[in-house]
C-alpha cells in the first residue's frame, strides 16, 4: 500500500499512516518505531513521482551499481529483473525500503519476498530498529545506521540523517493537521 504525499507541504491536508503497514510494522517491530519514520526512510529510499505533484514510495523499486534505479511497471516484470539484478550484482536494493539483498536476504526465504511491501516495511523497521539498539545515544547514528552502519562512513550515515529527518518533520507537521 502506497500512501501518496504531496511535493509541498502546504498542497494537501492532513496526512496519517493510521491503520496503514506503516502503522503495523512500527507495532510488530521491537523498538516501535514512528510509522511517520518508517514512511519518511522509504521516501528517501524510493519515492517516485505517482502523479502531478504527488510522490510515494515505490513498492517494486530496484536498485544496484551497474543498473541503477529501476522502477518496474508491474510485478511480474519487478521479479524477472531482480533475478538479473541479484545475479549481477548482491548488494540489490529491494523494494519501498530498499532492502539491501547482500546484507539483509537472509531475513527472507527468497529475495522476491521482499517486494511484498507487508514484508518489506516489516524487515525495514527490523534493521531500523538494529541501528536505534546500536546507537542510542545519537539519534542520527540510529537513523544513519538504517543507510549503513560502518563507521568509515559515518558522514555519510549523518547526511542521509539529516535528509530523513527533515522528510519526518515535514510529514510529523501534515499529521499535525489531522
Amino acid at each position: 500500500m502506497a500512501v501518496c504525499l504531496p511535493l509541498s507541504v502546504g498542497e494537501a491536508g492532513a496526512f496519517s499512516l493510521k491503520g496503514t503497514l506503516w502503522e503495523k510494522a512500527s507495532q510488530a517491530s521491537l523498538c516501535k518505531p514512528d510509522p511517520l519514520l518508517l514512511y519518511s526512510i522509504a521516501l528517501q529510499e524510493s519515492k517516485s513521482l505517482v502523479s502531478k505533484g504527488m510522490v510515494a514510495p515505490q513498492p517494486l523499486a530496484l536498485r544496484n551499481q551497474p543498473r541503477g534505479a529501476y522502477f518496474p511497471p508491474t510485478l511480474d516484470e519487478a521479479q524477472r529483473a531482480l533475478g538479473e539484478f541479484i545475479a549481477e550484482d548482491k548488494l540489490t536494493d529491494i523494494g519501498m525500503m530498499q532492502i539491501n539483498y547482500r546484507w539483509n536476504g537472509s531475513r527472507v526465504e527468497q529475495p522476491v519476498e521482499l517486494l511484498n511491501p507487508e514484508v518489506n516495511v516489516r524487515v525495514g523497521a527490523e534493521i531500523l530498529c538494529e541501528a536505534i539498539a546500536a546507537n542510542r545515544m545519537d539519534i542520527h547514528l540510529a537513523i544513519g545506521g538504517y543507510h549503513t552502519r560502518n563507521p568509515k562512513r559515518e558522514q555519510d550515515a549523518r547526511k542521509y540523517a539529516h535528509q530523513v529527518m527533515t522528510i519526518w518533520r515535514s510529514l510529523k507537521r501534515l499529521a499535525s493537521e489531522a
